[in-house]
């Protein structure tokens, strides 16, 4: 026995099509809603995603959660707000590193919002996102109050302690291992060689930008950097003491940054293969706390 199909006019047929389209429209906004409200509260990083809370921006609220410290540690849940006087920081670098919790950001009130309020701040300076334990950032305190916020999705716990810093003052530095240093001069690029088949990282830091690991390599690099006119310009090196050598070479003759291709210039001076462990140090500055091994001078040449 066979069915006969029921037979729809012609205008049945249209407001048949005409509701599927109504239903297709409205289910694509109802989506594209929960997906908006879903992902705002997520921060996206270099790999990838992470929840930063339903309060979105401590510095917006009127009276945040204030963190104490306990020695050099800070802990707490999701936001918050961190203050080190003007007098206590002294404008010294501080390196903060994670030690319970993931996704977090850091960020930095400017100078100019430390007397605004909370309702009339500008957005402060990101600083850097951590994403898992022991990963760290440099944090490099204004000319006034330091106000670190902190914004996470849960629990935390970091160390912010005060970095030595070694100061780059004839405009070269080499070794081996891991070193921190700061350059104060007009000069705006350096070249960054590294011999030996270890790794090779380089992170670059101006006071109220974000930092930047430009260098992630290993084996030999030879590479030129530059940076906009700063007052100072903080390098990060972490190396392998046993498999290479580094060295920075400042242009100190360049006040622009270099056009073109960054490895056309020729390499006036390589690492020093002949390693000290008492390395001479510029008067007024500090050794690293990252690693003793390393030269100031220029008499750092390959001979």
């Amino acid at each position: 026995m066979s069915m006969n199909r029921p037979n729809v006019s012609s205008s049945a047929r249209g407001r048949i099509r005409s509701f599927s389209t109504w239903v297709w429209v409205w289910g694509s906004i109802v989506l594209c809603i929960g997906a908006f409200t879903t992902y705002s509260d997520v921060g996206i990083g270099d790999n990838g995603f992470g929840s930063i809370s339903d309060t979105a921006n401590p510095w917006e609220v009127a009276d945040p959660a204030v963190f104490e410290p306990d020695g050099d540690t800070y802990s707490g849940e999701r936001n918050g707000l961190i203050r080190i006087p003007a007098d206590e920081h002294n404008m010294d670098p501080y390196v903060l590193r994670l030690v319970v919790g993931e996704y977090t950001d850091i960020f930095v009130t400017d100078v100019e919002d430390l007397d605004e309020p909370d309702n009339d701040r500008s957005y402060p300076t990101n600083v850097g996102y951590l994403y898992d334990v022991d990963d760290e950032l440099l944090v490099l305190p204004p000319d006034g109050d330091l106000e670190l916020w902190v914004r996470s999705d849960g629990p935390w716990e970091f160390t912010l302690a005060k970095e030595d810093v070694t100061e780059i003052t004839d405009g070269y530095v080499s070794g081996k291992g891991n070193g921190f240093f700061v350059y104060r001069g007009e000069a705006v690029s350096a070249r960054f060689i590294h011999q030996g088949d270890g790794l090779f990282f380089v992170t670059v830091q101006m006071p109220g930008e974000r930092s930047d690991q430009p260098i992630i390599e290993t084996g030999d690099v030879n590479q030129r950097l530059s940076w906009d006119p700063t007052s100072a310009v903080y390098f990060s090196i972490e190396s392998d003491d046993d498999r290479g050598a580094w060295s920075v070479d400042i242009d100190e003759l360049a006040t622009d940054a270099p056009a073109g291709d960054p490895t056309d210039t020729p390499i006036e001076r390589e690492p020093d293969p002949t390693y000290t462990t008492e390395a001479p140090v510029a008067a007024g500055t500090a050794a690293s706390t990252l690693d003793p091994v390393f030269r100031t001078t220029r008499e750092s040449t390959l001979r």
